[in-house]
């Protein structure tokens, strides 16, 4: 039942007699709670929504009529107000002008580049639009209220909330939200809007419809190590407000420290069960030894673990926390990758931390290998000419080669400056860069690799660390002789290859770049061996 605004202010009139404030401060809203605007003592509920209802809001000072002036041809500024007069310049076609107000005949009085003159009215035309200043976010939870004080709550607005500024005053901002308006502190109102903020779980358990314990219920179960989007923080109940499922929740498990996700091994083959509980649970089925499963909860009393298998969180009695002996992990296929040897490393049978595992053979320092698969503990599957074994990615893999050399040109094998690339320990051929191209100039042989958007042909050849340092310095050399304005036009860079790895090769810097595009004829094949 709808209220007159008079009524409303008689009711506060009478409460603040009998209690010296009109309202007292709300309790901390939850989820739950209607978003209508509730006076305290007052059972007038329909009059207290229609106080302060969004829909009854003022309009925002942020939020103008404007109006633009622009010519529609390219326009003369006149002195005067006749085309026999002075011209301060021709205002191009679209340009924005101020009009000052007055005219003359067909003429109009406007401002443009800090000169005051005439224009013909026939030029010029004015549009009106709404400029829009007045979107803001909210910052951090708090309460709506009434006035530009504390003293009477007329509602509250989340985190990260979309909001209409209306006004400002002193230290308070004057808002509408998508139910309500009324002031808040002007340092939860930001321009811009926050970012999403996360709490993780810090130990398994139980999530609640409601912040105060006495009113809530529970409505589920959140894990170890989960993360969950947070909204806000209710310090009596010390509970946090996440998001889960979709749904505004609160709990007690959550904190800002990350946490890792913890996990377990079958150490046999057992069952699996719908609760912790013995006497009550059902079996629900089977776990294989060796798996690896995600980690929630141990319950010591029935001496189960809380794991996640085939995406269900179920109980079973026989994991914990050591890989089972002899053991091996599952290899999972990848879409291959290139990487280099970045130590002497044993290529092994099997994806396994047994030292006395069998060693196919070492991998040398630099080596190109393909990684075809991964496995838990850090494994990878990698082939390495005939050979296919397992490393340990983190320790004995790098992306790029410390001394590999990526030649494009006249150093590829066969061709006439392939004699100086002596002296190499592997060779990849038929190797092709990312995102580059390549162009000719002046002389057949001089071809020039640039930035693009297609793929050129190479040859890897990788270098041991006794041998690198010196064919560097010998390439640098040879590759500095080409020059352009007494610059060379090559220098040396890393290159990232199509099979993602990287090599060092000589490319055109910013400068012989524009040079080569400008005045060089492009190789489409990408090939040097395929140029005319």
């Amino acid at each position: 039942m709808a209220h007159s605004y008079s009524k409303v202010l008689r009711a506060c009139a009478i409460l603040a007699t009998a209690a010296a404030v009109c309202a007292a401060p709300m309790a901390p809203a939850g989820a739950d709670e209607p978003s209508s605007i509730v006076l305290a003592g007052s059972r007038d509920v329909g009059a207290a929504r229609a106080y302060q209802d969004a829909k009854d809001a003022p309009p925002s000072k942020y939020i103008k009529k404007v109006y633009e002036t622009r010519t529609t041809a390219n326009l003369n500024l006149r002195s005067k107000a006749s085309t026999s007069s002075k011209s301060y310049g021709v205002m191009p076609k679209g340009t924005a002008v101020d009009p000052t107000g007055k005219k003359s005949g067909t003429w109009t009085q406007v401002v443009w580049k800090r000169k005051t003159g005439w224009a013909s009215s026939k030029y010029l035309k004015t549009a009106t639009y709404t400029e829009d200043n007045s979107v803001r976010y909210i910052k951090g939870y708090t309460r709506i209220y009434a006035d530009a004080d504390y003293h009477r709550s007329v509602g509250h607005v989340q985190f990260r909330t979309k909001v209409t500024l209306l006004d400002i005053k002193g230290s308070w901002s004057q808002i509408k939200s998508g139910s309500s308006y009324g002031w808040v502190p002007s340092s939860y109102v930001a321009k811009e809007q926050p970012a999403k903020q996360y709490r993780y779980v810090q130990k398994s358990g139980p999530i609640y419809s409601h912040y105060d314990k006495s009113k809530s219920k529970t409505v589920g179960r959140i894990r170890h190590g989960a993360k969950y989007e947070y909204r806000r923080w209710d310090s009596k109940n010390r509970r946090d407000e996440i998001l889960v499922g979709g749904k505004w929740v609160w709990t007690s498990m959550t904190n800002r420290p990350y946490v890792a996700p913890q996990y377990r091994y079958a150490q046999k083959d057992g069952a699996t069960y719908s609760s912790a509980s013995k006497s009550t649970s059902k079996k629900v089925g089977k776990i294989a030894r060796g798996t690896k499963v995600r980690w929630a909860a141990w319950d010591s009393k029935n001496r189960r673990d809380e794991v996640l298998l085939n995406g269900r969180w179920i109980w079973t009695d026989v994991t914990n926390r050591n890989k089972p002996k002899g053991h091996t992990p599952k290899v999972v296929a990848v879409q291959p990758y290139s990487r280099f040897a970045s130590q002497n490393a044993p290529f092994r049978k099997s994806p396994r931390s047994n030292p006395y595992d069998t060693s196919i053979l070492t991998l040398r320092d630099g080596d190109k290998v393909t990684v075809t698969g991964k496995a838990e503990g850090g494994w990878v599957r990698v082939k390495y000419g005939k050979h296919t074994g397992y490393v340990i990615e983190k320790n004995d893999l790098r992306k790029d080669g410390p001394y590999s050399v990526a030649v494009y040109g006249t150093l590829r094998t066969g061709q006439s400056a392939y004699n100086l690339m002596s002296g190499y320990q592997q060779k990849a051929m038929n190797q092709r860069f990312a995102k580059s191209s390549l162009y000719q100039m002046w002389n057949p042989n001089w071809t020039f690799l640039t930035n693009g958007s297609g793929t050129v042909v190479n040859e890897q050849f990788q270098y041991s660390r006794s041998k690198g340092p010196a064919m560097l310095k010998k390439l640098d050399i040879y590759e500095s002789q080409l020059k352009y304005n007494g610059k060379p036009i090559y220098t040396r860079q890393r290159v990232s290859m199509v099979d993602g790895s990287q090599s060092w090769t000589y490319k055109t810097h910013r400068e012989s770049e524009q040079l080569v595009k400008r005045s060089g004829r492009y190789i489409g094949s990408g090939d040097f061996l395929k140029r005319s």
